[in-house]
């Protein structure tokens, strides 16, 4: 799956993605936001999964995901490429 996300990610998209999102995140919680903020977890990807996640992204981000070949989001955010990938994953999910 990694591969065909990869060949997928658009960083313009993503960008405009992080952009949209932006405003959304700035009304999420602080006290979710700083919880979420000690987490590995890149801060574009905070934004745009936070406002809809809520703290389960903390969950989501150690689950076996089937879209993302039953791997973990943690598992892709271990190399440049994987988290690339995931952004592109991340901007096929249903909103």
């Amino acid at each position: 799956m990694r591969e065909i996300y990869l060949k997928e990610f658009k960083p313009e998209s993503w960008a405009n993605m992080v952009q949209i999102y932006q405003e959304r995140y700035d009304q999420v919680d602080p006290a979710v936001r700083a919880k979420v903020a000690k987490s590995e977890i890149p801060k574009e990807i905070q934004i745009v999964l936070l406002p809809d996640m809520g703290e389960y992204l903390l969950t989501w981000m150690d689950r076996k995901v089937p879209a993302l070949g039953h791997e973990t989001p943690s598992d892709y955010l271990k190399s440049e490429e994987g988290t690339k990938a995931l952004k592109a994953a991340i901007l096929r999910m249903p909103r």
